[in-house]
């Protein structure tokens, strides 16, 4: 009985490992935050540079095409509120983009080079 219990495991164990490993995306999104320190319209560049881990700081610098999507979102004060959005989200293009902005950014590489996927410009609160 002992026998036919390590022959289970070890042909448990045998199909395991023989699985092909779980598929990957295509494209991995990187999504990070931080202050935008320049904007190169002419090449469609941002870099922005995010606080990481333990207080390390890590640079990026990513593509925008023409398409990306670019929002600026403001919290909404509670009497604007209207259901279970927080947020008022606008369109907005790359020009509005400004140094020092807080943004949010999903990325991926594609043909080589970081392109944003979707940049959210963190507008500060409102005064009340």
């Amino acid at each position: 009985m002992r026998d036919v219990s390590r022959l289970g495991a070890a042909v448990g164990l045998l199909v395991v490992l023989a699985a092909p490993p779980p598929a990957l995306p295509a494209d991995r999104v990187a999504r990070y935050s931080g202050r935008v320190e320049r904007v190169d319209l002419g090449e469609g560049l941002v870099v922005v540079d995010e606080l990481a881990a333990r207080g390390q700081r890590r640079r990026h610098e990513l593509y925008v095409q023409p398409d990306t999507p670019i929002i600026s979102a403001a919290r909404l004060r509670p009497w604007e509120m209207r259901g279970s959005r927080a947020y008022d989200e606008t369109p907005v293009s790359l020009v509005d983009v400004v140094t020092g902005d807080f943004v949010v950014v999903e990325s991926t590489e594609d043909a080589g080079r970081p392109t944003a996927l979707r940049i959210t410009i963190v507008e500060p609160p409102r005064h009340r």
